[in-house]
């Protein structure tokens, strides 16, 4: 494990690499985006001292889900696939911890999957009927479609 320090507006990792390391924040503000730098970026949350980013990276191999950057100077332990034992033994507590927070997101996923699954019922019930559809149902599709698809994948779904 080793304390990395991140000067503000530095990037952390980006959405798509590679990694074998989590960070648990010292000290400052870390941001976690989608589409960082893109059009269509999103902030999908801000993280302070004592939370833990990039788990996903070290339970799975699997590329990175978003892109993590510091809003303020920032410190943070960096642990590594090797490190996970002494780390838990150490600190069993952040197990739990990191659990409790992957399920949370979890819990949002899914709220979010049944809100667009909603909304593209009403686009569905709106095509059938021959009826205009809302610029606040088009407006929530584009969101969804930026979000879970990524800023270029929403001109895809580019909905009128």
């Amino acid at each position: 494990m080793e304390t990395k320090r991140f000067g503000k507006g530095d990037v952390i990792f980006r959405e798509g690499s590679l990694g074998n390391t989590m960070y648990e924040i010292k000290s400052g503000t870390v941001g976690i985006f989608a589409a960082y730098g893109e059009p269509g970026e999103q902030k999908l949350t801000e993280l302070e001292a004592g939370r833990i980013f990039g788990e996903m990276c070290v339970i799975e191999v699997y590329p990175r889900s978003a892109t993590a950057v510091a809003l303020t100077d920032a410190e943070a332990e960096e642990i590594s696939t090797a490190d996970l034992q002494a780390y838990f033994a150490a600190q069993p507590e952040r197990l739990l911890s990191i659990m409790r927070g992957m399920t949370r997101r979890l819990r949002e996923l899914t709220a979010d999957y049944q809100e667009v699954c909603g909304k593209l019922g009403e686009w569905n019930s709106a095509e059938k009927a021959g009826a205009e559809k809302s610029s606040g149902l088009m407006s929530a599709i584009r969101k969804f479609a930026a979000v879970f698809r990524g800023a270029k994948s929403a001109e895809l779904y580019d909905v009128r």
